[in-house]
């Protein structure tokens, strides 16, 4: 069964005021026959769900142990000391439906390490409630992206973490999810999106996102694009170009973490109990761009 769905990314800037959504479908979370039939080939799928016992796992554990074939260079570690105005933005808009709320600065704090997004029962934008979105200012391309997280088990949430352009950059929709629906916490969702077609994957985490931190990454290279959990590859696709919207994405993204009620899709999301309020907790982001 599929439902009418806007990407996990906003299609939106500051200095964008006419703001634009692209539509796509979801499929279920199961790999439907026509995702099953897609030209990407998927290299290799963990088929038994690893232990994770260390819930403090490390970026820079996770970056030994993933290949040191190619090479990485370093661009930033946030560890959410400061606002950073000449590296990240905090979302001051609102974007169409599904999205219940509207995105307010003040719902982003950042304090002792940790940066916390906060849905409110506050009006913004036009819309019933307020929470949170931390995006970077430029976009980055291959790389490995990595974050540690605290997700929301509020029903009809979702907390996320991806890279994502589109119209209002001026480019084709291309996105790189992880997300969290607060419906099942022990479960994640990952995505990929070229120019508005998605491809998504369900994953058994083997533990609940929102009891502790824990590290998420994606490695994204020119020919596969792989994503782990505290330290273990659960995942991966390889690029093989047999048709534009099944390849991988070739648009560089911004790296963006939001918290968000949906409506209109509870199929897929769960859900949301009006006036619900929770929050959802980062405390390190690193971008290493690939050395070509």
């Amino acid at each position: 069964m599929a439902v009418t769905f806007y990407g996990c990314g906003a299609t939106s800037s500051s200095d964008d005021e006419n703001i634009t959504t692209e539509q796509t479908t979801l499929q279920d979370t199961n790999l439907s026959d026509q995702q099953s039939s897609l030209p990407v080939e998927v290299v290799e799928e963990t088929q038994t769900q690893p232990s994770f016992d260390e819930q403090n796992v490390t970026i820079e554990e996770v970056n030994q142990t993933q290949s040191s074939s190619p090479s990485y260079l370093l661009l930033f570690d946030e560890e959410f000391n400061s606002f950073d105005e000449s590296l990240w933005q905090k979302a001051d808009w609102a974007i169409g439906d599904p999205f219940a709320c509207g995105w307010l600065p003040q719902n982003v704090d950042i304090n002792n390490s940790k940066m916390t997004l906060h849905l409110t029962v506050d009006e913004a934008h036009d819309k019933p409630y307020a929470s949170g979105e931390y995006r970077t200012v430029s976009t980055y391309m291959y790389g490995r992206y990595s974050v540690r997280m605290q997700a929301s088990d509020l029903n009809g949430t979702i907390t996320s973490f991806f890279t994502y352009t589109g119209a209002a950059e001026g480019t084709d929709w291309d996105e790189i999810d992880i997300e969290i629906l607060g419906k099942d916490t022990t479960k994640m969702q990952l995505n990929y999106w070229r120019d508005g077609h998605e491809h998504p994957h369900m994953v058994d985490l083997g533990f609940d996102a929102s009891e502790a931190m824990h590290l998420y990454s994606f490695v994204f290279l020119p020919d596969s694009l792989t994503w782990y959990v505290d330290n273990q590859e659960v995942y991966r696709v390889a690029e093989n170009n047999l048709s534009n919207e099944d390849s991988l994405p070739v648009n560089a993204g911004k790296i963006i973490m939001n918290f968000w009620p949906a409506t209109g899709i509870d199929d897929w999301s769960g859900h949301y109990e009006e006036n619900s309020t929770s929050s959802v907790y980062y405390d390190e982001v690193k971008f290493e761009a690939l050395q070509e």
